[in-house]
């Protein structure tokens, strides 16, 4: 009978989502609330999100399923997409800190010639995103990853299919895969190595992140979540294609617990020194960039963050309050998927509770939702009235403008293409910056 008995205990713990916490159980109840209830509003198959606060612990909380009968657990793994720039950018400063390479050096110092690359970018600009570089998203792309989605992307082989440069390198910010990938085979031309071996020997072992991994250059026995899209779960289609292709910009795969531990060890300086922290978290451009992660204003609060979605169903959002030393992440199985308003909603919590928080309101800074979007987005302006607004895209050419006279501001991004905004907001004595995705 005993077997028995646990089975029973285990599948009522399953079920009551009840998982060993520090937090104050209200906090924890409001936390798990928040991401249940966005999970019903918006019918979201699966959320993974972990939460730690200075003094409180580590939260962990999920909801939904991978797919009928398989509930979302705290090991389940997620694609973080584009939250692997973060890891990549790390790698690079370490490197610099090990006198393998400077941030200033120039491409041709450690790679042959693109076409449409500019040899004379330097890794700084690669890694903030000031390189004036195209992005790989042109017709056919995702087309030719799904034909044979066997098929092993090479980076030098999508590089390849860059686009004409928007700017000069230092012209201008633009958001854009291309960097990022480049940044991996600077990696790996300066060392002599594979560049999932770096990670996992510079960051990953040293750290004991075990289920965290390089999509397709690692093995792992993380079961990751059915990815789904458009309602469908694309888990049958092989993603080995699509991951290849996203390599060192966006292949990686974690479990919410793991994404904060890697922010907090980051964070925390033990990782890389003070003035990497410091190139890390200095942000520039119209995204407020700094290395694998951009600055914010979030529920009353200057956060740094980033956030990913990778086609066929991840979406995924870290936020790092630097005051507090707060952690969130939100990691959903599902496209289109909101994954930045959960964590908004979560820091929002936070908030409220005062923990670490003090002094701010969540209501002293609007949340632009949702984000990203494929065509309108809203502005809750209380007490932001007569400021004016303006829309520009990544290159900084201006789209909309106006005044801001309600409370809240909509905006359609219909006519534009897919691709990155920026929303300014001028008030009487600040400014305010939010950077848009439409997908």
């Amino acid at each position: 009978m005993k077997p028995i008995k646990i089975i029973v205990l285990l599948f009522v713990f399953s079920q009551l989502k009840i998982f060993a916490q520090t937090f104050d159980p209200n906090l924890s109840a409001d936390l798990q609330h928040t991401i249940d209830s966005f999970q019903s509003a918006y019918n979201l198959k699966g959320i993974s999100a972990s939460v730690f606060v200075p003094n409180e612990g580590i939260w962990k909380g999920v909801t939904g399923v991978s797919h009928p009968g398989v509930p979302i657990t705290p090991e389940t793994g997620f694609a973080i997409a584009s939250n692997s720039k973060l890891f990549t950018g790390v790698l690079l400063l370490k490197l610099a800190e090990n006198g393998l390479l400077s941030l200033d050096d120039s491409l041709h110092e450690h790679l042959p010639p693109f076409n449409n690359v500019d040899p004379n970018i330097t890794v700084r600009q690669l890694l903030n995103h000031t390189s004036g570089l195209s992005d790989v998203n042109i017709p056919g792309y995702g087309d030719s990853m799904l034909a044979d989605p066997y098929r092993v992307f090479q980076p030098a082989e999508i590089i390849g299919w860059v686009p004409p440069p928007l700017t000069a390198p230092g012209g201008g910010w633009s958001y854009c895969n291309t960097n990022y990938l480049l940044a991996g085979l600077v990696a790996e031309s300066v060392t002599g190595q594979s560049f999932s071996q770096l990670l996992r020997d510079n960051l990953l072992n040293p750290l004991n992140m075990d289920s965290t991994y390089l999509a397709v250059y690692e093995n792992s026995t993380v079961v990751p979540a059915h990815p789904w899209q458009g309602g469908m779960d694309f888990s049958s289609t092989p993603r080995i294609s699509i991951n290849s292709a996203a390599w060192s910009a966006g292949a990686m795969y974690s479990t919410s617990s793991e994404m904060v531990h890697w922010y907090r060890a980051l964070m925390g300086g033990q990782v890389i020194n003070q003035n990497s922290l410091q190139e890390m978290t200095t942000f520039v451009g119209s995204g407020s960039y700094g290395v694998g992660i951009a600055e914010a204003t979030i529920a009353g609060r200057t956060i740094w963050q980033h956030g990913g979605t990778i086609w066929g169903g991840y979406n995924s959002s870290m936020m790092y309050d630097p005051t507090s030393g707060a952690v969130i992440c939100v990691l959903i199985n599902q496209l289109p998927a909101q994954a930045f308003q959960v964590a908004a909603q979560l820091l929002s919590e936070l908030v409220e509770q005062g923990l670490g928080f003090q002094g701010t309101s969540q209501d002293e800074v609007p949340l632009l939702y949702p984000n990203p979007t494929s065509d309108l987005v809203r502005l809750n302006v209380k007490g932001y009235d007569q400021g004016t607004f303006q829309v520009s895209d990544g290159h900084g050419q201006l789209l909309l403008s106006g005044k801001v006279t309600e409370p809240h501001l909509e905006l359609s991004l219909a006519p534009f293409p897919k691709g990155v905004y920026v929303l300014t907001v001028q008030l009487e004595k600040e400014t305010k910056h939010w950077r848009i995705l439409k997908q």
